[in-house]
């Protein structure tokens, strides 16, 4: 069931068997319905966790509304990292938009991996450039751009997503109501 994310670790930098051997002894495969929360943001994130199936999606809560951060599939790493790296309660809630398996690492497990072997840091370091460089990909295209053109990007780059996601947090994440995106999107037909 790691396969995927052992995969992707060794893409990355060559594991040694004990490597391996840890992240398999350490890791707890967890499975979520759709519509089941994987953090609540009341509560501190202890688990750095990858996709193996199913897609999942962050928001936080402005006046009762749900503002969409950002969604993730299969591969990607999933945690609060304002709660994970901070050690407190976030603002940030997360939950299956479809059924959805994750592999999750304890935090103190994760320390114990960095402290350990030397390639996982190595490992830990790419995942955080990988991250903040789409973080910043996210930020031009998702805030600055006019609506139309943060929708093109969605439909170019990402167009599974319109298939997975529902529209009212599609429009959410992309900044803008559901009539302005039904707007939007008959245009385009």
């Amino acid at each position: 069931m790691l396969k995927p994310v052992l995969d992707y670790f060794n893409s990355i930098i060559p594991l040694s068997a004990e490597l391996v051997a840890d992240i398999n002894k350490y890791a707890e495969v967890k499975t979520y319905k759709k519509g089941d929360y994987i953090l609540k943001s009341d509560r501190i994130s202890n688990y750095t966790s990858w996709i193996l199936k199913g897609l999942v999606r962050s928001y936080y809560l402005r006046d009762e509304e749900e503002i969409t951060t950002k969604f993730l599939w299969e591969g990607a790493p999933v945690t609060s990292v304002y709660s994970y790296y901070g050690r407190k309660p976030g603002n940030e809630n997360i939950i299956a938009v479809e059924d959805t398996i994750l592999a999750s690492i304890h935090y103190d497990r994760m320390q114990h991996l960095y402290n350990t072997y030397p390639e996982f840091n190595t490992i830990g370091r790419v995942i955080t450039e990988q991250t903040l460089y789409m973080w910043d990909i996210e930020v031009y295209n998702l805030r600055k751009q006019k609506a139309e053109d943060r929708y093109r990007f969605i439909v170019k780059h990402f167009p599974e997503l319109l298939q997975r996601v529902p529209l009212k947090h599609l429009a959410s994440y992309l900044g803008m109501n559901l009539e302005t995106l039904s707007r939007i999107r008959a245009k385009k037909k």
